[in-house]
């Protein structure tokens, strides 16, 4: 006995001096590689405190006894990967629910909604998460407030929209329209808003989409009734919309997506309804904190089993042609829900702008998705590499995303554009929209 458990000891201490550094490596690389590491620890060990027991080394004399081995230990890694995932998964969502910062959360930020994946929750008032894993670190308080409408608003108003529900200015996008890491009033729907004094919906929501933005201008344009509609063109909008998960680590969210049925495009709704209120915010802190073991196999096991459920049903119905696979050419992509939203905005009388943000090169690629002329472009990449291009570093990344002194040292905390980023992006939208103004007193 003795000797079995002196066994055990030697064999857990060496693969765990192996596996060590690799462990710590992949800790900078995301929850999937740490897992991956991990599971194979797991089969390592399992494997070696099982011979003479479940194999030997007469078992690779023959094919067939090879084959067998490395069979069940794929399946056996297969295995352990998954509770591997589902452990640090759980871990990171339940720090993120039961952690201090998050005192003020009401509720959970998102809800979900069967024609967009997943919509903020009206009239909630949160923090913004920054994915920083020392605790050392200072982290900036930024509150994000939603109105009665799930539109992101200062905290110190309660709407832009006016009583006759009338906007001026609709901007559609991603977390970059939304502004995180940053307060409303810095944003820039807020400063072109203030700058131009005119009224104002930000209907940008974290990892949103195009298919997304789609969705909500043949919505809210004949709705509101705006004059100017501001539509984001980044190159991860496109690849998003032919997904049909949004881009989160953590919780697997359906969201809709781009497919090709008889030569047209079309959105086609989520696959199934996510369950963020499977992980209530408030149900989390009362019922789970400090108890994540309970947390693991009350909440995240049933959750995973259902996901499993509904990705291999929905992989049934790819399969057998009942659900339409999602598009795979972006470039028409974009063709088609840009000139769609274009279209919409047409009908109902406003002007559309394309705010180029994310990357110079990819900007170019906007001015060729249109036939005609009728169309305006604010160039925020242009404006942003002007800057950097005189600035003292140089650098992109140093100039516009978010940094906090911590020690001696700068430390990235964040790169969604920073206030500053802000303040250019909005210039370049107040440009665009001065020489609509200037083009319609020449034409009068």
């Amino acid at each position: 006995m003795m000797k079995k458990l002196l066994d055990i000891i030697i064999l857990l201490a060496f693969w765990s001096i192996l596996f060590s550094p690799l462990y710590f490596f992949s800790k900078g690389m995301g929850i999937r590689a740490t897992a991956c590491i991990a599971a194979l620890y797991l089969l390592f060990l399992l494997v070696s405190l099982s011979y003479k027991y479940l194999w030997s080394f007469q078992t690779f004399h023959n094919l067939q006894g090879t084959f067998k081995f490395f069979l069940l230990s794929f399946a056996l890694f297969l295995v352990l990967l998954y509770m591997t995932n589902l452990f640090y998964i759980a871990h990171n969502v339940h720090t993120y629910l039961t952690e201090g910062n998050r005192d003020t959360l009401k509720d959970i930020e998102y809800k979900t909604d069967k024609i967009l994946g997943f919509k903020p929750v009206p009239n909630i008032r949160t923090l913004h998460t920054f994915k920083i894993n020392d605790d050392k670190i200072p982290r900036p308080k930024i509150s994000i407030a939603y109105d009665d409408h799930g539109f992101r608003i200062p905290l110190v108003n309660a709407s832009r929209i006016g009583t006759s529900h009338k906007a001026d200015l609709l901007f559609l996008g991603d977390s970059f329209t939304l502004g995180a890491a940053c307060n409303a009033e810095d944003t820039f729907p807020f400063l072109v808003s203030k700058g131009t004094n005119l009224s104002y919906i930000n209907a940008g929501v974290s990892s949103y989409s195009l298919a997304h933005m789609l969705i909500l201008a043949e919505t809210l344009i004949p709705q509101y009734q705006p004059d100017y509609v501001i539509v984001q063109y980044s190159p991860w909008l496109a690849s998003r919309s032919i997904s049909v998960y949004a881009p989160i680590d953590s919780l697997p969210l359906p969201v809709p997506f781009f497919a090709k049925v008889n030569d047209h495009y079309t959105v086609h709704p989520p696959l199934y309804m996510g369950n963020l209120e499977g992980v209530d915010t408030k149900i989390v802190k009362s019922s789970y904190n400090k108890k994540f073991i309970q947390f693991l196999f009350k909440v995240a096991v049933p959750f995973s089993l259902r996901e499993i459920w509904y990705y291999l049903k929905s992989k049934f119905l790819f399969i057998t042609g009942q659900i339409p696979r999602p598009a795979t050419n972006l470039e028409d992509v974009e063709r088609y829900a840009y000139n769609r939203i274009k279209h919409v905005a047409e009908k109902h009388h406003a002007t559309v702008i394309i705010l180029n943000l994310g990357d110079l090169d990819y900007s170019k690629y906007s001015h060729g998705l249109f036939s005609d002329g009728n169309i305006y472009f604010a160039e925020a990449d242009y404006y942003l590499n002007d800057y950097v291009k005189n600035s003292p570093s140089k650098d992109y990344c140093m100039e516009f995303c978010h940094w906090v002194v911590h020690g001696k040292n700068l430390v990235l905390i964040d790169r969604h554009p920073n206030p500053k980023a802000h303040r250019l992006i909005a210039n370049s939208i107040m440009q665009t929209i001065k020489r609509i103004n200037d083009l319609k007193v020449v034409k009068k």
